[in-house]
This record gives structure tokens, sequence and C-alpha cells, in this order.
């Protein structure tokens, strides 16, 4: 029910690449030509500076969500780097939200590292030991075989005051995948795909992948993509993925609109991107990669998960040093709505005064007390301790007529990893899971997700009751070690009797 959460070279080089179209320029210009052109002097590109503009309209008949990003790039070929800035933008039911963002993808001691920062909040990743995207991959490798799918404007376009050339066309997802997938991963990010949501992922199941490969083969993405007539370099390519995301969304949501525009600002401006000494200081290092440790620390580690499997069982919460004791009142599972906060349980939907009873105030910056909220509607607010830890939750109207805020019923709880300063606000969900669980003891205590999404920073499991999209459990990992970052439990639907 969360949209939660979700993605740039010297001037001689450009002289030289304009030298070289401008006699290409004296021909005809063909989608076939300008293709070539574009990946011939593609390979002399050393660093870009872009902005990505991704925008997402959906809905599941009973409210309406729209998202929209727009975020600064800077990319960097060698040594692989990429920095972005900018805001996402969310809109659910009239209720309005805006998300500072910022990330470095840069290369430490050998190693591709993320350093991902959202309302000034930083963490550090390390991506597997291997070749990255931009490494890797030939920019626009491959274009030339989409020629027979574009047509050329007869008339000149404008990108940055300067005159281009337009072609516009129509592909499969399959020819998307090929020829674009990696090419914006190399220019956006490691992480892109995660936040635009343009990059389907095969999976180890080979009838799931046929799955795929039919989904892709039956996509279509409409394009349109603008060439700079004075160097033969892309100027601005539109996507619409409408079609590409319906294929991996849910199925209780529909898409009704998915666009992703990338507008190259500049080529070869961009020398270093060098992640700011703060940064650093204050990002969370998830954790080195696992291959690093030793035959025996491995062993070691596989005897602690499986111990910790046989405690979740029995709803009992070791894996965590210094895990807070779990309350025999707290449920065993998932859908039993029950949440423990500072050793009193919950039961959702309960009221403020409930929540308030754990030492939770609301924060009026975040919602003011006589905010009207309409019926059957809700409304997100943060709660907060005296040390500044916050919990957000959702504020239900289960009413008839309009009610304040402070009338209202607590219909879904969340924490994440960040929101916690200190341990004097202790959050436990059902089965004795807690930030910092290792996803295998979720699972054995919540069963398989109803809905499972990997990325390369963030794995999402969710989890809903049959018949209903609002009565449900959302546990997000890092990708890096397998544990809990953010956990999240929402009931909004009571069945009479309950």
């Amino acid at each position: 029910m969360k949209c939660k959460w979700i993605k740039k070279l010297t001037a001689g080089i450009i002289f030289l690449a304009a030298v070289g179209s401008l006699s290409g320029c004296q021909k005809a210009a063909t989608s076939e030509n300008l293709f070539r052109d574009i990946e011939v002097n593609m390979t002399s590109v050393e660093s870009a500076e872009e902005n990505q503009i991704v925008k997402l309209q959906m809905g599941d008949g009973d409210s309406a969500i729209s998202q929209e990003s727009n975020l600064d790039i800077e990319m960097i070929r060698d040594p692989a780097a990429v920095h972005r800035k900018g805001q996402q933008k969310t809109n659910m039911d009239g209720t309005k939200e805006t998300q500072e963002m910022e990330s470095y993808q840069v290369e430490e001691d050998g190693k591709t590292v993320i350093y991902s920062g959202t309302d000034e909040a930083w963490e550090k990743n390390a991506v597997e030991e291997k070749e990255t995207s931009s490494q890797q991959t030939v920019l626009f490798d491959g274009l030339q075989n989409l020629s027979g799918a574009f047509s050329v404007s007869q008339d000149l376009a404008t990108v940055n005051k300067e005159e281009c050339f337009e072609l516009t066309g129509t592909i499969s997802g399959t020819q998307f995948q090929e020829t674009f997938a990696d090419t914006l991963k190399a220019l956006l990010g490691e992480d892109s795909s995660d936040l635009s949501g343009w990059n389907l992922q095969a999976s180890e199941d080979e009838e799931n992948n046929e799955e795929l490969q039919q989904k892709l083969n039956n996509i279509k993405v409409d394009c349109v993509i603008d060439i700079y007539r004075s160097n033969i370099l892309p100027a601005k390519i539109t996507f619409d993925l409408t079609d590409y995301l319906k294929a991996a969304g849910e199925e209780n949501a529909q898409v009704t609109s998915y666009t992703l525009e990338v507008t190259f600002v500049s080529y070869n401006d961009t020398k270093k991107i060098k992640v700011p000494k703060a940064v650093k200081e204050s990002a969370k290092d998830n954790g080195e990669d696992e291959a690093e440790n030793s035959t025996d620390e491995m062993l070691e580690e596989e005897n602690q998960e499986a111990t910790a499997e046989a405690e979740a069982a029995k709803g009992i919460q070791s894996d965590i040093e210094g895990a807070s004791p779990q309350s025999e009142e707290l449920g065993a599972s998932w859908n039993s709505y029950t949440v423990q906060i500072n050793g009193k349980v919950l039961t959702l939907p309960c009221t403020i005064a409930d929540l308030e009873s754990t030492g939770l105030t609301l924060d009026e910056k975040s919602l003011p007390q006589e905010y009207e909220i309409e019926a059957g509607d809700y409304q997100n607010a943060w709660f907060k301790d005296a040390s500044k830890n916050t919990i957000m939750v959702d504020l239900i109207n289960t009413g008839n007529a309009v009610k304040e805020a402070k009338d209202c019923l607590v219909g879904g709880i969340y924490v994440e990893q960040y929101s916690l300063r200190n341990e004097d606000l202790t959050v436990i969900f059902p089965g004795g899971i807690q930030l910092g669980t290792a996803i295998d003891v979720v699972q054995a205590a919540y069963g398989e997700a109803s809905q499972h999404t990997e990325s390369e920073l963030v794995n999402v499991y969710n989890w809903y009751e049959d018949g209903s999209f609002y009565n449900s459990c959302e546990i997000d990992t890092n990708s890096t070690d397998g544990t809990v970052s953010m956990m999240g439990i929402s009931r909004f639907e009571v069945k009479n009797g309950e």
C-alpha cells in the first residue's frame, strides 16, 4: 500500500566529435546513420551531466497515487562514479510528501560502494565484487539494431537551446532490456533500477524466466530520442514504460501512466566525483562482502542461522545481541496485528491514547491534531519520544463523517533503522521480529511472502490478508546482509466479531 518505497566530457573531444559528425550531417539524416554515429561518438564520452525525471500514476480502485522524482546526475566512466541528487514527490489521495534524495556511487579499495541518503540520513553499501555496468558497457551499444523501428521527424526539435534531430519509435520490452537497460544503469547508477522500476530481473526459476521472456516480448515501449545536431550525441531520451511496469506490478495496483525522461545537459564537463567527508563520517556501514570471511567464520554463521531459525519457530527472538525481551501477549504471526512498543503490546487498530501510553506523542509538525480526515480515508503521521526516536503511523477514519486526526484510530505502524537514534525506543513485531533480524527468521515466523522484490540496496517482502490490500505486513531488508532495515504492519479493515 505504500509507495516507498522509488534514478553526463573535454572541449577537445567534443570538438573532434562535432567535426566528425558534420560531414555525416551532409548526408540524409536517417535513423541508421544517426544511431551509427552515436555509437561511435559515445566511445569518446568520459563524463556527462544529466537530469532524470520519472513520473508514475497508479491506483487500486479505491485510491490514487502519483509519484515524481527529479534528479540531477553527474557520471564519470573511469574510475566509475555517479552522483545523484534531487527530490521525490508523492501524492496519495491529496496528501503530499516530498523527500530529499542523494547518492554517491564510487570505487573504494577496488570495490563499488554506494552512499545513499534520504532527508540527510546516510547509509553505505558495498556492491558485489564484479565489473560495474559503467565499466563493462559500451554506452548505447546495439542502438543500430533498432534503426528500423524509428523514423526521423522532418522538423528539428530544441533541447537545451540547441537544435536536435528527433526520432520516434515503438520497441518491445525485450529490445528495451537488451539495448537500454544496461546503458541506463551505467549512466544513472547501480541502484537506479530500484528507484525507477525499469529493470525487470530474471529469477533462478527457469519456468519464471520463460514467463518473464514472454512478458518482455509482448510489452510495447514508446520512445522519443533527441540527438544534438552539433555533435551527434544523445540530447534527451523519453520512454513510456507504462506497459513495462504493469508487467512487474502488483495485481491489486493499476498502473495508469509511467514515463522515464533522461536529458543530457553536457558532456565531458565533470572531472571528478568525491564523497564529502561529512557523508562518509555519518553513513551507517551495512558491512562488507561476506566473501572476505574465513571458512571457519562462515561455518559459525551457518550454525548461528540454523539456531536462529529453530528459535524463531518458537516465536523467540535470539539472533540479535542485546535484543529486547518479547512479551507473551505478542502474537506469533504477522496477521495477529500486534506490535510491542517499550514493553506494551498494542493490537491494530488501536487508539491514539493506547499508542501514547508507550511514551510516544504526535509530532504536530508532521500533522496537527485538528487536521481533518475524510470518512474512510487515512493520513500518515509521525510519533516521537523524548529522545526524538520516531515511528510513522497511519491514522484511519473508520467512521461515516469527517474526523479530526486526534479522534482517529492508529491503523498502521512503521519503523526503520534510521528513525531510531538510540535504544530508548524498542519496537517488536509478531514472532519477535525486530530491526536487525535475519530474513530467514522472519520467513520462519511469517511463512512465504505474498510478494518479494529485490534490488542492489533493499529487498522488500510483503504479506497480504486474503481479499484485502490494506491488511498487510511489509519487511525490508538490507540486500548486503539480509537483516531487517524497515518493518511495517497495517490493519484498516476489521471483520465482524474480531
